[in-house]
């Protein structure tokens, strides 16, 4: 039996979840430590007088690396790192996943960076899920490439119910069948571009079309932007508030297409439900994206071009958008969790056995 502790751990990601369920076939005990229940020097503590792991896996570290002024980030990145050094010292193997390459909010850049390449340096292996972002850790962090895993991200079919039909989702949610939707899903920051995106719509000018924006906004200044930028136009209809699993399928299986207007990604979980729910997608021409999105599975725009968005949005209303879907489906159907595990685990028997 092979012991694992994973760090930090959500317990409404589904990605962590399907990792577990899925290592567990392969005879992986996965521990977990949730951010409530971490302390400076709790991690040692409870290595030392519980799990006794082999493997500790890091999946985010901008909770410990992050604060609101510099020298919180600072005390907290050095507390954080002096456990992650003693973990090693222990003989215990450093696994991190790059879920994003620096920290979207992060206030302190440099800083974060110095520490973030002192942690990538006392990894054994580090996991991203595409090369465009490998290309960007051996860059930013100058380590060797040999150290890197690509494990893509693992679907969704399944994890959420897909039962209700498009007119019944449409019903639920009082949406006219004849209406063309757009959906935005996912959580709202700035970089995520929905300012962008009402804007965009709004030039658009198709009475029949609408626009749902559904996601927790990361702040209460992104939530009054985006509610400021909706203005009085009942065709953007905003849903902040947390959408339980169950009502997922909902959303998705009322669109007619996902849009996801980034201005940056390293990773995109909603990229891979939309097709998990076999949702064409518009999306930026930004490489961790194209990598896994393909032309016939959605509308790749320029996002340096300040009507890209716009005429994207327009090419949509005319496309085979069913074609596109089921594209998307089968093509993420590649990414099934018993092989995200299987790779997973090679990764942490290559650390045992090589260092």
């Amino acid at each position: 039996m092979m012991n694992v502790v994973f760090i930090p751990y959500y317990d409404s990601n589904p990605y962590q979840k399907l990792l577990i369920k899925s290592l567990s076939k392969k005879g992986v005990l996965v521990s977990t430590i949730s951010l409530a229940g971490y302390y400076p020097f709790s991690l040692i503590l409870k290595v030392l007088c519980h799990w006794k792991p082999q493997i500790l896996h890091v999946h985010w570290l901008h909770p410990f690396l992050l604060s609101d002024s510099w020298v919180k980030a600072f005390v907290k990145s050095v507390f954080f790192i002096s456990e992650v050094v003693m973990v090693k010292l222990l003989g215990i193997k450093i696994v991190w996943t790059v879920h994003n390459v620096l920290s979207h909010d992060s206030r302190f850049i440099r800083l974060e960076l110095f520490f973030t390449k002192i942690i990538s340096r006392l990894c054994s292996r580090i996991i991203v899920h595409g090369d465009y972002v490998k290309s960007k850790v051996i860059e930013l962090y100058g380590v060797d490439h040999y150290v890197i895993r690509v494990i893509p991200h693992g679907h969704y079919i399944g994890y959420y119910r897909n039962e209700v039909s498009k007119k019944q989702a449409r019903e639920l949610l009082g949406l006219d069948e004849r209406e063309f939707v757009f959906l935005y899903f996912g959580m709202i920051r700035p970089y995520k571009g929905v300012i962008e995106l009402i804007e965009a719509f709004k030039r658009l000018k198709h009475r029949g079309s609408r626009l749902l924006i559904v996601g927790k906004p990361v702040n209460k200044d992104i939530a009054e932007c985006v509610l400021k930028e909706c203005g009085d136009d009942k065709r953007v209809r905003v849903v902040f508030d947390f959408v339980p699993d169950d009502e997922v399928q909902i959303y998705m299986n009322a669109a007619d297409i996902v849009v996801l207007p980034y201005r940056e990604s390293s990773t995109s979980g909603s990229l891979v439900l939309s097709m998990s729910f076999s949702k064409p997608v518009i999306a930026p021409s930004i490489r961790s994206i194209t990598e896994i999105l393909h032309p016939r599975g959605g509308i790749v725009y320029d996002p340096s071009d300040k009507c890209g968005l716009v005429g994207a949005m327009r090419q949509a209303l005319t496309s085979k958008l069913s074609e596109m879907g089921k594209y998307n489906l089968e093509i993420i159907r590649n990414f099934g969790w018993d092989y995200i595990a299987n790779e997973t685990y090679r990764v942490y028997m290559d650390c045992l056995d090589g260092g």
